[in-house]
């Protein structure tokens, strides 16, 4: 009996891997084969997305070079707010009253577009502290540059903001701000991580926009000129 048991098992087995084979064959290659196309989809979808968004901020300035466009008010334009989404790094400049002279930091920032600010973040031994413990206005120069290997930055663009900067002192506002630049920068803990890291908040009030052809607009809370 048991002989016959294992013969009528074995019997069964081959019949089920003879049948399912030829199934089970098409299922793992119509898996591999969504696995090579899913990637090839994502890429494309993602390319066509990055084209349309350039070619819209094409179209924006050149919209802006007509005498009869309408001004542009707040919030910040969507060009600004993309290359702002898509850099990290910034020239602050400063201005050392004591010393009559500028200051100029190298800076990586965080853009939070629904508060429509800026955070950075510096050490307090520092001397861009002391000088913003004095005095709030500042400069920050963003280009859209490559940085390494990011297809996301074209070279096209470089803006220059005005505004004011502010310490953060309120201990929850500071953490809030603090952990949504460490996710933003999660490769440099040491620049905003710390007992001595000072969190700071730029509220912009004007920018000048520059693209690649040298056509340059200004923009402010109140009102647009061109140059």
């Amino acid at each position: 009996y048991c002989h016959k048991q294992i013969s009528e098992n074995f019997h069964y087995k081959t019949n089920m891997a003879t049948t399912s084979g030829p199934n089970t064959s098409l299922a793992n290659a119509a898996i591999t084969l969504t696995l090579f196309i899913l990637p090839i989809i994502y890429l494309s979808r993602k390319q066509r997305r990055i084209a349309r968004e350039r070619q819209e901020e094409r179209s924006f300035l050149l919209s802006l070079s007509n005498p009869s466009s309408p001004p542009l008010r707040p919030p910040l334009p969507s060009i600004v707010r993309r290359v702002l989404s898509r850099c990290r790094f910034a020239y602050l400049s400063t201005v050392d009253v004591d010393a009559n002279s500028s200051h100029l930091s190298l800076m990586r920032f965080t853009y939070l577009p629904d508060e429509e600010i800026i955070v950075m973040s510096t050490n307090r031994k520092t001397k861009k502290y002391d000088i913003l413990e004095k005095q709030s206005g500042v400069s920050l120069l963003v280009h859209d540059f490559s940085e390494g290997d990011s297809r996301e930055l074209t070279g096209e663009y470089s803006i220059t903001l005005n505004g004011n900067c502010s310490l953060i002192h309120d201990v929850e506002l500071a953490e809030r701000y603090r952990a949504a630049h460490l996710r933003n920068n999660p490769d440099y803990p040491q620049f905003i991580v710390g007992d001595d890291i000072a969190i700071l908040r730029v509220d912009v009030h004007s920018a000048r926009i520059c693209n690649i052809n040298d056509q340059v607009i200004r923009w402010n809370v109140n009102n647009i000129s061109k140059s």
